[in-house]
């Protein structure tokens, strides 16, 4: 089958990271796999990962500096006619809708096939984007959700088959095998995110100066794709956009893992942390919940509740047992995401949506 992945870039981010492993998998089972993004937002770090077979299409315009309803409409078209034709468009992140949507149903490229990763946090103060996501599942032909909480979310407003495609661990040659941290202080509590406030990132240093208070020998680890502003009593190791064996390193050195986001599609890191035996604290984000267990393979507590979360961190740093329970869990977890079975599942919705 020809398919057809609209990007709003291919930038270095996890969602980008994720349709790229669709899209190499797709590729490995024989399909012809085209991806379309804006000119000039193809990193090349990512293209090199994708398959030889791939091609890679950017539109003529590229995304404007300053949004304006008239940028982003010629942008949408701009990115409708890069299109080829294909048995399947593929849209991914919520923007990549419009395009997909005047491609397959005004220039008949294709069928249109929704990649549901997006969630309603996302699109705060942002209303057109917000709507498109509310009303984009009657627009489509079919819906592979990355997991069970939007594969829901998305059931209750679609009139097209949905699957929960789910996906594998990008890294998983990276984190094996499990941590081993050194017992001796500091404690090392390791935080993946941004400065972006549903990242949670200020929640998170509000937490680690509590826990601080008890547990002066803590040293805090965040790793982060952009520059942030630190406000914490706590000292801290920061890392600047590392490699993917530096962040497997940083995984594996961690005492603790703590995740404080406010809503996620799925939500990798907490997923990376258990497949390197780290024992794992995080918030109720809603797509944790296709693998976040509370008591089983994680601590588990409301987002915007620092106090809560600081709670939760001090009883893992207090009880080893219960951390190496979580951590036995989180192994067991992290093994059955596969991304052999998200591809046959995407397939098969594929197939199912071709009538």
């Amino acid at each position: 089958m020809r398919i057809t992945f609209l990007l709003s870039s291919l930038q270095l981010s996890g969602g980008e990271m994720l349709v790229m492993e669709y899209a190499n998998r797709l590729a490995d089972k024989g399909h012809q796999v085209t991806l379309v993004a804006p000119a000039g937002s193809v990193h090349p770090e990512q293209r090199a990962a994708l398959r030889a077979s791939i091609s890679v299409r950017e539109s003529q315009r590229a995304r404007p500096e300053t949004p304006t309803p008239f940028g982003l409409a010629a942008l949408t078209l701009s990115l409708a006619r890069a299109i080829p034709p294909s048995d399947f468009l593929v849209a991914t992140h919520t923007p990549t809708l419009a395009p997909a949507w005047l491609g397959s149903r005004l220039l008949r490229r294709g069928r249109l096939i929704w990649l549901f990763m997006d969630y309603p946090e996302m699109f705060r103060g942002r209303p057109v984007e917000g709507t498109l996501l509310r009303l984009g599942p009657r627009l489509v032909d079919g819906i592979a959700a990355i997991s069970a909480p939007l594969a829901e979310a998305a059931s209750s407003r679609a009139r097209c088959p949905v699957v929960r495609s789910g996906a594998g661990l990008p890294r998983r040659h990276l984190l094996y095998p499990p941590s081993t941290p050194q017992p001796a202080p500091p404690k090392r509590i390791f935080y993946v995110g941004d400065a972006r406030p549903r990242k949670g990132l200020v929640d998170f240093l509000a937490a680690a100066d509590v826990v601080h208070r008890q547990h002066p020998d803590i040293l805090l680890v965040i790793a982060s794709k952009t520059p942030c502003s630190l406000s914490t009593a706590a000292p801290v190791e920061f890392h600047l956009r590392p490699t993917d064996a530096e962040l497997a390193d940083l995984y594996r050195s961690s005492h603790l893992f703590v995740s404080a986001s406010w809503g996620e599609g799925l939500g990798y890191p907490p997923l990376e942390a258990m497949a390197c035996g780290v024992p794992v604290v995080l918030t109720d984000s809603s797509g944790v919940r296709d693998y976040a267990v509370d008591g089983e393979n994680c601590l588990m507590v409301p987002p915007h509740a620092p106090q809560a979360l600081a709670a939760a961190m001090l009883r893992l740093l207090h009880e080893s047992g219960l951390a190496a329970r979580l951590v036995e869990g989180g192994l067991a977890t992290a093994a059955r995401y596969r991304w052999d079975d998200a591809a046959d599942a995407f397939e098969e919705l594929l197939k199912r949506s071709s009538f």
